[in-house]
């Protein structure tokens, strides 16, 4: 038996955003626009999505204070003012970030208490505002998921508020929003989504389902990623990169993941350093350890990467990063044996729960200890 949960609609391929108007004149007469401080501005993407409701007679807020690894401060301002301006809506445009910040917005608008409650562990009772997630990297797919990271800065903890009342009501994902990336994010976020599929494939809450989706979405993002690196206005590259997160995110979002993102969360907390660099760090060493316990599946990701071993998709992982300039080592970033365990202590999550072989402590200082 196994329960499969996605958003109430998704809309994929390039134009979708002129979409936005028509859907949410369905959800709500005043939206709160959630995106990061400049980036949307710059690419114009926040003037399209604004012009897009005004022409369709919705009222706009804009909330443009979303950083990299949103803290609960960011949300708590957000709800006020979503609030206080008597928005109906809530319409987080940005990567990963963003749409956290955005569905945590709308889903403790519709509280009592403060976002601080309910990261620290009380129940989400209501159903808050309609949200629409508008996807513009193709990594972390916070489009489809019933969760938001957050950061509580008082605790120096990194974690989920999780909730199905924090599915979007829709998902526009376009492909076009995604050719602005630079090469670094890109790299970045497509590892994190290069790390989505393959943990979902290889949870032990893995099922049929998420398999399928999981799989080829490793596929398409393995030989995509560096065609979307190296050249980021090759459309068809950008296309199949956003798919594949989509695809990857449906499998995670039911599935679960594992260590690399058990790991990487108090890693990003502690540190500052992107999530999706903290995962491209990590997979090649936690394959390393996973191998013994999914040496099936790792020989299908072989296969489906271009070797013909289960040690080979590990070595073919290591290849696409050396291409994309991932670093192989958290080196600069001042991590110490010293911080080993802090990291440790705060890694025990779901996704460490789910991942396919059980590590102790040490075993995952191990690991550790071979990237810093």
């Amino acid at each position: 038996m196994f329960t499969l949960m996605y958003p109430t609609k998704i809309i994929f391929g390039e134009g979708v955003l002129e979409l936005l108007g028509k859907e949410a004149k369905c959800l709500g007469t005043k939206a709160l626009l959630v995106t990061g401080r400049s980036a949307m501005q710059r690419a114009g993407a926040l003037d399209r999505v604004r012009q897009i409701l005004m022409s369709r007679g919705l009222g706009t807020c804009l909330f443009d204070h979303v950083e990299r690894d949103p803290c609960l401060s960011i949300v708590d301002r957000g709800v006020k003012l979503a609030r206080s301006e008597e928005c109906d809506l809530v319409v987080a445009l940005g990567g990963g970030s963003a749409i956290d910040v955005g569905k945590a917005i709308a889903v403790i608008a519709g509280q009592e208490g403060t976002i601080w409650d309910y990261h620290r562990g009380r129940e989400i009772e209501n159903s808050g505002l309609p949200f629409v997630a508008i996807p513009t990297t193709a990594g972390t797919g916070a489009e489809i998921t019933n969760n938001a990271v957050l950061i509580d800065r008082e605790k120096e903890v990194k974690k989920s508020l999780r909730s199905p009342m924090m599915i979007a009501r829709l998902a526009l994902v376009d492909p076009e929003l995604t050719v602005t990336m630079p090469p670094e994010i890109t790299a970045q976020t497509g590892m994190d989504a290069l790390t989505q599929a393959i943990e979902a494939y290889v949870t032990r809450a893995s099922n049929p389902v998420t398999d399928i989706l999981a799989l080829r979405a490793a596929e398409i993002i393995y030989h995509n990623l560096p065609v979307a690196v190296e050249d980021s206005h090759n459309r068809q590259a950008r296309y199949q990169m956003a798919l594949g997160s989509l695809l990857g995110a449906m499998a995670f979002s039911n599935s679960g993941l594992g260590a690399v993102h058990g790991l990487a969360h108090p890693i990003g907390a502690l540190f500052n350093i992107p999530h999706g660099l903290v995962c491209a760090v990590l997979l090649p060493h936690v394959m390393s350890f996973n191998l013994q316990s999914s040496r099936d599946k790792y020989y299908q990701l072989a296969v489906a990467f271009g070797a013909d071993t289960a040690e080979g998709s590990i070595e073919k992982i290591r290849e696409l990063e050396r291409r994309i300039k991932i670093p192989e080592s958290f080196k600069g970033y001042g991590i110490s044996e010293f911080d080993l365990d802090r990291i440790v202590s705060g890694a025990r999550s779901s996704s460490m729960s789910k991942n396919p072989r059980e590590a102790s402590d040490e075993e995952l200082k191990g690991i550790l200890l071979a990237v810093i």
